[in-house]
This record gives C-alpha cells, structure tokens and sequence, in this order.
C-alpha cells in the first residue's frame, strides 16, 4: 500500500500520479479500472480533482508494476515453434489474447500469461523486456483475439529494440518499394464469404496480382483513429460461395485485413465485426513470418 499526501488542489489525480511517480496515466487507468486508488476508504476516477489535503492510496502498487498479478491469470502453455536465447516465435491460437487490453483483464487466457509462466519456470522471475509495463511484456506485434498465427516474442531488451525498430522502419517508409525492402514480413491466410461485389472485384483483379489494396482503415474499435493501410493480395481460390486469400501486410493497422477484405466484397467467414456472428472462430491465420534476426540470420517459419 503507497500512500501519498497532496496539497495541489483541483489538479486531475491521473495527471498528478503521472508526474509524481515513474508511470504514464495510460498505466494509472489501469489502477483505477481494478479501484485500486482510493481516498478517504472512497474510490476514485481518474478524472477526480484533488483537494488540499487529500490522502490518497494505491493498493499494492508494486503488484500492477512487476507483473505479480498475473498469477491470477488462467493456465495456458506457449505452443513455442522457434526459441532462441534472445528470442522466440510462438503460435496464438484462437480466442487467446495476444494481451490484456487492462489491468483488469489479467484473467482472461493470453499470451503474456503463457510468457510470464514459462520465463518463470524457466528463468526465475518471470521477467520480459517492456517498453512500458507488463502488459505488453515482450511483445513486438499483436493478433486479434480471433486470429490464430505466429507471434515473434523478444527475450531481452536490446532484441526488443531490435524487432520494434524493424516494424517501426516499415510503417516509416513512403512508397510500396521501400516497405517491400524490409527485412520483416507477415503473411497471412483468410477465407471470406464470397458475395456478388467480391465476384466482381477478384474478377477485375485476378491478372493483376499481386494487388495492393492502398485503402485507409477505420477499425470498429472505441476511439478510432483512420489511418492508412496496405494489404497485399498474392493470390485467392475461389471453391463454391468462398474464397481463399494468401496476403502480405505492408503496414500494421488495427484490423487492416478485415477492414479492407469486407470493404471490397470478401469479408472473412465469422468475422463478427465485419462479416456475419458466429460462436465459430473468424477464419484468418497469420501463417507465415520472414525476418533477418540481429545477427542477420535469415529466419522463415510457416504454421
């Protein structure tokens, strides 16, 4: 239990923890999700505006900081198909969380359960580089929730600066030609729903692939932010009212495939944002990953 004494009034408390303390007010959100912040044995909002005088106290700060809450997390084993010492490429199946969206969803089965446990195991502590907290512990990139496919996980921090430098040269570059230079690629597969505005589209493309579909992208996501997107169609097989697409992302926008399959006519089987609800798994797998790993070592591995 931290607790502090305040003689700022009517500054916003998330504004002031942040500048206080060693933490962003996007990490106190988290806190004051689980009512981990109270005054005066009252819990407090994030937009609470302090008072002279206020005695505030964090529940266990340490536990949210360090990762410990995640031995609340459900059981779930890592599927690791490639590991390094720096380094490892797993496999996320469905309705796994690539991680929590919150402190408070630290129950739900996701990835980083799987990697706090088995660096626990394995290492001691359960440690995982992070650019920020633990919620993203090791991660470089994220799959939906209801996307299956390979993950690339960093071990230490200099692999983690690593890989995000390598994604974050992508999402720089200006033209096709430069992102298609990069030594990092992600390809996935999807079967959608053919419907008559997709006949007419993969008809007009199907002696032009690969296709770039050069589209901005408005997830269906609270806060949405249109930014634009690229998404690469290889080639498709049409068998009965559905379509296979085999596809590259040159960028890494918040549901892209999704987004930009259903706006040409193919949205993806069960896909309950963009298609039709199902209590059936979407049908989109991130299927293959291409990288240069630091030591420039070319990798390749396919589910």
């Amino acid at each position: 239990m931290k607790k502090l004494v305040y003689s700022w009034p009517w500054v916003r408390i998330d504004k002031r923890l942040s500048q206080e303390l060693p933490y962003s007010r996007s990490f106190f959100s988290h806190l004051f999700e689980r009512w981990a912040i109270k005054s005066n044995e009252r819990v407090l909002k994030k937009s609470y505006k302090l008072k002279d005088g206020d005695e505030v106290l964090i529940d266990n700060l340490e536990r949210f900081i360090d990762g410990g809450i995640l031995e609340e997390c459900p059981a779930r084993d890592l599927d690791i198909r490639l590991e390094k010492k720096d380094y490892m490429v797993i496999y996320k199946p469905k309705w796994v969380l690539s991680h929590p969206n919150s402190v408070r969803d630290v129950t739900h089965p996701s990835v980083v359960w799987g990697l706090y446990r088995y660096m626990k195991t394995r290492e001691g502590d359960g440690v995982m580089p992070s650019s920020g907290n633990f919620i993203r512990a090791g991660l470089i990139h994220r799959l939906d929730k209801d996307t299956d496919g390979l993950m690339l996980v960093a071990k230490t921090e200099s692999w983690l600066a690593y890989f995000k430098e390598l994604f974050q040269q992508k999402s720089q570059c200006e033209t096709i030609e430069k992102k298609e230079r990069v030594s990092l690629k992600k390809y996935y597969t999807a079967t959608s729903v053919l419907t008559p505005k997709g006949e007419d589209f993969l008809v007009q493309i199907q002696n032009n692939t690969p296709y770039y579909i050069q589209e901005d992208v408005l997830p269906k996501v609270p806060h949405a932010i249109i930014k634009f997107g690229i998404t690469k169609i290889l080639t498709f097989e049409k068998k009965d009212d559905q379509v296979t697409l085999s596809l590259e992302i040159l960028t890494g926008r918040t549901h892209q495939i999704r987004y930009h399959l259903s706006k040409y006519g193919l949205p993806i089987v069960w896909d309950y944002l963009y298609g039709t609800e199902s209590e059936t798994p979407m049908q989109l797998t991130a299927s293959t990953l291409e990288f240069i790993d630091i030591d420039g070592k070319a990798i390749k591995l396919t589910v």
